[in-house]
């Protein structure tokens, strides 16, 4: 049976998870500026002197906010890069899976996530996060393609990444609907795996090709 001191110490950790999670939805609703000391206590439902009980300044809390979220974000691509699965990865099927992640993510949390990496610039700790979001994420997209069959997968990850980056980004502005921003991104991804593949000399040739058939 947990003593009351253990009680408390966990009442208190999931009331400072609550703000954290209560800046966060402050934070992609608007901004630093949305995130206050009252905002974040009225989102998570408690007093509002709860916030300045835990953290010392709006900016501490800003940067643990956002902190975990990255974290948790790298933790989730790592669980799935170390997935064990001798099945091959099909890139015909993509858009499916593409889809399947635009679903659990949505324009949402992606715009939280372009928040992060812009608030990055400005914040040292939050720089090396983001660092380590994207690390994960092209350590992810190398664990598949190399599962595709695809040789020296690094160049391509990080392609793929700023594909991702790219999609991230327009999603926020609503113009095509999900389906239709799944499948844009699969032909990307499908179009720069098939130029890795076939390899510069060719890629080359045939843009030589082309500018000659213009010309």
């Amino acid at each position: 049976m947990a003593t009351r001191a253990q009680l408390s110490q966990e009442r208190s950790r999931l009331r400072r998870d609550e703000l954290l999670a209560a800046a966060i939805e402050l934070f992609a609703e608007g901004g630093a500026r949305a995130v206050t000391h009252r905002a974040v206590a009225a989102r998570a439902g408690l007093p509002s002197a709860t916030t300045t009980y835990y953290f010392e300044s709006i900016d501490q809390l800003i940067r643990e906010a956002l902190g975990a979220h990255v974290t948790r974000w790298v933790q989730e691509l790592d669980k799935l890069a170390a997935v064990d699965s001798s099945s091959p990865v099909d890139l015909d099927r993509t858009a499916g899976l593409v889809a399947a992640v635009f679903s659990r993510r949505g324009p949402e949390i992606a715009a939280v996530e372009l928040s992060i990496f812009l608030a990055a610039a400005r914040e040292p700790r939050l720089r090396d996060l983001a660092n380590s979001a994207v690390e994960s994420l092209e350590g992810l997209l190398e664990v598949l393609l190399t599962r595709a069959g695809v040789v020296d997968p690094s160049p391509v990850s990080a392609g793929i990444a700023a594909l991702v980056g790219g999609t991230a980004l327009r999603r926020q502005s609503g113009r095509y609907p999900e389906e239709a921003e799944a499948m844009m991104l699969t032909s990307a991804i499908r179009d720069l795996v098939a130029a890795h593949v076939l390899g510069s000399e060719v890629v080359d040739r045939t843009i030589a090709d082309l500018r000659d058939s213009v010309a």
